[in-house]
């Protein structure tokens, strides 16, 4: 066919053949989202450039829609976030999103090999150190009956952790119900909706797990929720824990860069959402840019923003009842992002482990990172809380690791609860009697209006989430 002859619609086609082709086209066959079609293209608003609405504008520009992405902030990429400023020698941090997993992560995984992306092995998770009534114990450690018996853990969680890791523990009480549930985005008829009546401390209780087995595997959240995700990880393939886990190579924001690069002049920074206005054939929506009001119109709004955020925009007309709920209640945790960099490598000297949970107040759990940066310098970071200080990180550290003096040089906190625009980060379980008021209405769209994030699909872990919704929501709208 002569190129002059080709018309939009055989370009389309070929460019679906093209994605199909492609290593995100075969993930998303084998993640069970529908793949590219060759419908009417649509003028599509997308509020929010983090990696999901980055990935959703990246699948809808590919099928050939004209796509407009409004960031508040002066960057894109959202929670995932590299920084290097003021860290020596070439070292840097991933500031949000940590890593991923293999198996999981399926779509992800395509896009690094889209855009050429590197992905290093990350040892966070080998040799780790559990801090347990104050005291630091190793993998081996606890796998001993002996040690096992002086936590108070019954004999059946006893000889299960014998020969599983610690980190399987609570599979001891998943796996009567694992199989029950067929389709992973339906948590619903599979004959355990009694459990979203009680929390899941009240099924382990039920089930004769012990007191202290509940003390360290259990939550007040749903039980439907907890045993629901268990078994959608078992319909995928995926550990509880994955011990086995990755990143990209000079920092995980590599992957929003690259779709930002590929989006072009489509990504608007500086643009906060003012107000929304639904319709029954479009959208529009206002948002400020460079002090002025401006507005764009569009055949539909995908919102990237966190629920947090986009309670605070006005809507007209206002959500339906349902909606409301969903977007005012979502139940978020904020965090922060600990950074402790040392002299040296002190605890290869100290032939020690520093990757450690500590499940402390101001320091949950420590890593190593940087491995491949040519210097002596080493680098620990961290997870904690919203608004934790260095000075409490540190002094939490100092008071717990089992190896000795240290020789950090600098110690501070990335700390996501004072982001105006990103400080929610990813969904605590609901409470019970609350999966049926949250799922499937938070990721179903309203309108012309469509959800993308880490909250808007059933597992809610970062970029994973982040990017199977984005697929999600791009067929859907190429669909339409």
């Amino acid at each position: 066919m002569p190129r002059e002859a080709m018309s939009r619609r055989d370009v389309l086609k070929l460019a679906g053949a093209a994605v199909l082709a492609s290593p995100v086209g075969r993930a998303a066959a084998e993640a069970g989202v529908q793949t590219p079609g060759a419908g009417r293209p649509k003028k599509v608003i997308v509020a929010g450039g983090g990696i999901a609405g980055l990935c959703c504008a990246h699948e809808l520009t590919k099928r050939g829609h004209d796509v407009t992405v409004l960031e508040a902030a002066g960057r894109t990429g959202g929670h995932v976030r590299t920084v290097r400023d003021p860290l020596a020698d070439g070292l840097y941090v991933d500031g949000g999103a940590e890593h991923f997993t293999k198996p999981g992560y399926e779509l992800f995984w395509g896009h690094v090999a889209e855009f050429g992306l590197t992905a290093r092995p990350y040892h966070r998770r080998e040799n780790m150190l559990r801090l347990i009534n104050e005291r630091p114990y190793t993998e081996e450690m606890l796998a001993d009956p002996r040690v096992l018996a002086g936590f108070g853990l019954n004999q059946r969680e006893v000889d299960f952790l014998s020969h599983e890791p610690w980190w399987n523990l609570a599979s001891l009480y998943f796996k009567p119900y694992l199989d029950s549930f067929k389709d992973e985005y339906q948590p619903f008829g599979a004959g355990l909706d009694h459990l979203d009546q009680i929390s899941f401390n009240d099924l382990l209780k039920k089930d004769g797990a012990s007191a202290a087995a509940i003390g360290l595997i259990g939550s007040r959240g749903s039980a439907l929720q907890s045993v629901w995700h268990a078994g959608l990880l078992k319909l995928r393939g995926v550990p509880l824990f994955p011990p086995h886990v990755f990143r990209i190579e000079g920092g995980n924001q590599s992957l929003p860069d690259a779709f930002t690069k590929a989006l072009g002049e489509r990504v608007r920074l500086g643009c906060p959402v003012t107000g929304i206005e639904r319709g029954d054939t479009g959208v529009k929506v206002k948002y400020r840019e460079a002090g002025r009001e401006r507005t764009e119109e569009g055949d539909y709004l995908v919102s990237a923003m966190s629920l947090v955020k986009l309670r605070e925009v006005p809507v007209t007309p206002a959500w339906p009842e349902e909606r409301a709920y969903v977007v005012q209640g979502f139940p978020y945790y904020t965090a922060s992002r600990p950074v402790f960099q040392s002299r040296s490598r002190f605890w290869e000297a100290q032939k020690t482990s520093p990757n450690i949970i500590f499940d402390q107040p101001a320091l949950e759990h420590v890593w190593r990172m940087g491995d491949e940066v040519e210097t002596k310098r080493g680098l620990i970071v961290g997870t904690a809380p919203g608004f934790t200080t260095a000075d409490d990180a540190l002094a939490t550290f100092r008071r717990y690791y089992p190896g000795g003096p240290d020789d950090i040089e600098q110690a501070f906190v990335i700390d996501w609860a004072k982001d105006p625009w990103a400080m929610a980060c990813e969904p605590v379980s609901y409470g019970p009697g609350q999966l049926r008021r949250f799922w499937p209405r938070v990721i179903e769209p309203e309108g012309r209006i469509h959800f993308v994030g880490a909250y808007a699909d059933n597992l809610n872990w970062g970029m994973e989430a982040a990017t199977r919704s984005a697929h999600r929501v791009a067929a859907a709208i190429d669909a339409a």
